[in-house]
């Protein structure tokens, strides 16, 4: 079986599991019926996995009919006139004393999986040798593209030490996780509130407290470029140079995703006609649900203004902005002009985080090491998702941003 399937079974599974929680729930609630929110998600996860148990059978169905041609007659017969071309290659040679120009087009990996010694291996120790008297003479190559790095001048020239800032994943939770799948606990809208008064003796309430299972996917992020080997040697800065370049757009992508998720959420909404006023409209709502909010996310254009306005309106000029009420400002560009998001992100949002960014470097792809070629690849594996509500808040201006005349700070 291959990868592949076994990764759709794997999601196939982990979703059947996410809807058998939700009405075990139910049942275990008195055998309730389910809410409208929770007949939703089952529905969702029905048709997920009817989709997936679909493409599951249909690769089993290809892999049943390889293994079948591998063992036919047909199959056999193809291996046998390979052999035969590779037999009269061997033994013709031309005036020039180069060997018969029959080509086999087929990849080198192709050959060596449909070879007798492959064929013929019991899965354990060492199979026969399997010799390819064409390695390195008829087998056609492709030539060096340009868009490799091959020409690299000694001194460099551009950004060196340049550092990718990610400030809002920084602002926000992150948990560290080992599996490509994750259920987080939802554990509803703030603190319940405690009741009180009570007389010694009389009953005390239950705490309106209900956790909810969320299953939640990790994704993955990942690009690379090839570089020869003759540039790494004549120039070994430049593997640093890639590496990081790699780690930054990863980080740049990220940061990017995290910001479009929070736009997705349903969260509280503020609405005013001074997105500033919103601002501060919002952190009193934050904080009446025990909160602290530690960072205001929004537009660069919608940042700018506000700053703009704010030094306007004050004495002290543009040297002392880049705080609105005592919050960190997060530009970022997937968030709407006219729109911010507030609140406390360490408490409210988590980034799911499969591992730390990776890169690899390798020569083992297609027929590189031939060409004398270096992939340089950079992955990485995270989720995001709002899991408290009650901690963020989205502010919505009705007016256009900018407009202010409340000074930031106090001085």
């Amino acid at each position: 079986m291959s990868k592949y399937t076994d990764a759709l079974i794997e999601r196939r599974n982990t979703i059947v599991a996410a809807a058998q929680d939700i009405t075990d729930t139910a049942a275990d609630d008195g055998g309730r019926d389910l809410t409208e929110e929770e007949a939703a998600k089952v529905k969702a996860y029905n048709a997920e996995i009817a989709e997936l148990e679909a493409k599951i059978e249909d690769f089993a169905k290809a892999e049943d009919r390889s293994a079948k041609f591998a063992e036919s007659f047909a199959g056999r017969r193809q291996r046998a006139e390979v052999r035969e071309r590779e037999q009269r290659r061997d033994a013709v040679e031309n005036p020039e004393g180069k060997a018969d120009p029959i080509i086999d087009k087929r990849s080198v990996g192709q050959r060596f999986v449909e070879s007798d010694a492959f064929q013929n291996w019991n899965g354990h120790g060492t199979s026969a040798p399997v010799v390819f008297n064409d390695f390195l003479g008829i087998e056609q190559r492709a030539a060096i593209t340009t868009d490799d790095l091959n020409i690299l001048p000694y001194q460099y020239t551009g950004r060196i030490g340049y550092v990718t800032t990610t400030p809002f994943l920084d602002a926000i939770g992150r948990e560290v996780v080992n599996s490509n799948s994750v259920t987080y606990i939802d554990w509803g809208t703030g603190d319940p509130l405690a009741g009180g008064p009570i007389a010694e003796g009389d009953l005390k309430p239950e705490a309106a407290i209900t956790p909810t299972e969320v299953p939640l996917v990790i994704e993955t992020y990942a690009h690379w470029k090839a570089i020869t080997r003759q540039a790494i040697e004549d120039y070994p800065r430049i593997q640093s140079i890639v590496e990081g370049k790699l780690r930054g757009g990863l980080a740049n992508k990220l940061e990017s995703v995290a910001a479009t998720t929070l736009t997705t959420a349903t969260l509280n909404e503020v609405t005013n006609a001074d997105l500033l006023a919103g601002i501060r409209q919002a952190v009193g709502e934050i904080q009446a649900e025990g909160f602290t909010p530690n960072a205001v996310v929004l537009n660069p254009a919608d940042f700018a203004a506000l700053d703009i306005a704010a030094a306007a309106a004050s004495n002290s000029g543009p040297t002392a902005f880049g705080n609105f009420w005592g919050l960190r400002p997060i530009a970022a560009g997937a968030i709407p002009e006219g729109s911010a998001y507030v609140g406390d992100f360490k408490q409210g949002f988590t980034w799911f985080d499969r591992n730390v960014t990776s890169v690899y470097m390798t020569d083992s792809h297609a027929d590189y090491f031939i060409r004398n070629l270096l992939v340089v690849l950079g992955e990485a594996r995270s989720a995001f998702a709002v899991t408290d509500s009650a901690a963020l808040a989205k502010v919505t201006a009705t007016a256009p941003v900018g407009g202010t005349t409340a000074r930031t700070t106090s001085k």
